[in-house]
């Protein structure tokens, strides 16, 4: 499986996202929405939106394509089974 890796500055911390989609605006601007990478494993939640009940944390946000950085494609290989010991 293909995803298209980047990274973005929040909080002033490189936070890596995965791009899941990129609309282009009336006025001729990309906006791409973006999801926070899990970190070690434990989802991680950078981005603040604000509601209508204040400010809120979330994983996923909507930004400017100009504030991506190193955008790359990662391909995701199959898992292999592992050999046993003396198989070989």
């Amino acid at each position: 499986m293909k995803r298209i890796i980047a990274f973005v500055t929040t909080q002033n911390q490189e936070v890596a996202v995965e791009i899941i989609n990129v609309f282009t605006t009336g006025d001729g601007r990309k906006i791409a929405t973006v999801e926070a990478l899990p970190i070690d494993g434990k989802e991680i939640r950078p981005f603040t939106q604000y509601t209508h009940g204040g400010p809120c944390q979330s994983s996923d946000a909507r930004i400017s394509i100009a504030a991506l950085k190193n955008i790359a494609i990662a391909v995701e290989l199959p898992v292999t089974l592992a050999a046993e010991v003396g198989s070989l």
